[in-house]
């Protein structure tokens, strides 16, 4: 039988999974200890666009115009035991909670459930539990992807929007924001089923469950034009007002891509974002200028780990260090990451952004142990050197099953 003889600690110990994170001012909180959020973004766990399955009889779901597929199980644990192993607290994935427009999806169509796509977020939710890691999930896109966005409801909802990059400065797109229009009511039924689902492998439903320690409107977004944060303060509130009313625990993450000042006063909004390509301390300053201003906490969604245009470790460094050294910082996520394509240890899975940090890589190994050395720099304040080895990932990983902090059960996952 194989062992992981030397796994990592785990994010936080079994005796508190079951304990919500909590916001006190710009602090969060776990149980009575400051916790902060640092992790990778894994946008592909609930629905991957990046492997094509292998063919099987009967065939594996797949839909080849948007090359999309469930992940399978293996990935996902890999991946949780690789989180793990890099010392994060948490994962930012996307299509856990956008998942609509594709024949894949949870609604594939305006109010159609297909339950078959609950299974691999389900597997995905449990997983990061038995890892003792936190998730932040975002429920809409910006933009036009395979998973579904803003887009998808405004068609469903009757306007004329082809799939082109002209669409986003079409004035169309702000009615995915009226709070008061048709698109509010159909995207409200959406947030209640995602919501009020049951994972069979908790037994409870997404709003019960702390391993989902925040809500976020979505991803990056913006009005009809590209980087405007013309996203309306009333929109955001209606959307905080309906997620805590059904899930009064989970924290409420501010997705507009840029700090808008007109959201800063926004009562249920708890925690406020940007993204960073490149990397810049000077813009990161900025925002924390302005989020500093109503004493809530500040988190750094996406950034580029390759660092600025130079690419250099150097960029990187004073980047981590500038995130380290602010109190109001409660947490950041590197974009992005992946493992081996399994049932297949042997490859790893490509992501075609550049930006694909794959855990075991050779190439990678440097800029892996920055970000290492970073996050358990916030997490747990130790000091390690930026050189440490990386602790071993054994593939497949094993699925826990804990009680009291004490393995009961190792399974392989395929």
């Amino acid at each position: 039988m194989l062992r992981w003889l030397n796994p990592p600690s785990l994010a936080s110990p079994p005796s508190l999974r079951d304990t919500h994170i909590t916001r006190c001012n710009s602090t969060l909180y776990l149980s009575s200890t400051p916790w902060k959020a640092v992790g990778p973004n894994i946008y592909w766990l609930g629905l991957d666009e990046n492997v094509i399955p292998p063919t099987t009889s009967p065939p594996t779901p797949f839909y080849a115009p948007l090359n999309a597929s469930y992940p399978t199980r293996g990935r996902i644990t890999e991946i949780m035991a690789i989180s793990a192993a890099l010392g994060s607290t948490f994962i930012r994935s996307h299509t856990l909670g956008i998942s609509y427009g594709n024949p894949l999806s949870l609604f594939p169509r305006s109010a159609t459930l297909n339950p078959a796509a609950f299974d691999p977020i389900d597997w995905a939710i449990f997983q990061a539990r038995e890892y003792g890691l936190r998730l932040m999930i975002p429920l809409v896109d910006n933009f036009d992807y395979y998973h579904g966005g803003k887009y998808t409801w405004l068609r469903w909802s009757g306007y004329n929007l082809s799939r082109t990059t002209s669409e986003r400065e079409d004035p169309q797109v702000q009615e995915f924001y009226n709070v008061n229009g048709k698109v509010w009511p159909e995207f409200q039924k959406y947030i209640k089923t995602w919501l009020t689902h049951v994972n069979p492998y908790t037994n409870l439903t997404y709003a019960q469950d702390p391993t989902i320690f925040a809500i976020e409107t979505g991803n990056e977004l913006c009005g009809p034009i590209w980087g405007d944060m013309d996203v309306p303060a009333d929109w955001v509130r209606e959307f905080g007002r309906y997620v805590k009313s059904l899930a009064p625990e989970k924290l409420f993450v501010d997705g507009t891509y840029g700090v808008n000042q007109t959201h800063l006063n926004i009562e249920e909004v708890d925690i406020f974002s940007n993204h960073y390509y490149p990397i810049s301390v000077a813009k990161l300053r900025k925002d924390l200028d302005l989020v500093a201003r109503v004493d809530k906490p500040y988190f750094a969604g996406e950034y580029s780990w390759l660092g600025n245009t130079a690419a250099t470790d150097a960029n990187l460094t004073a980047w981590l260090r500038e995130l380290e050294s602010s109190p109001t910082v409660v947490g950041d996520a590197f974009w992005s990451l992946f493992g081996h394509n399994i049932p297949d240890c042997n490859a790893f899975v490509e992501h075609n952004d550049g930006l694909a940090m794959q855990y075991g890589n050779p190439d990678h190994v440097a800029q892996i142990q920055l970000v290492r050395q970073h996050f358990l720099k916030m997490s747990q304040g130790l000091s390690i050197p930026a050189n440490e080895a990386l602790p071993s990932v054994p593939c497949p990983a094993p699925t826990f099953r804990t009680l009291s902090g004490r393995p009961l059960k190792y399974s392989w996952s395929s």
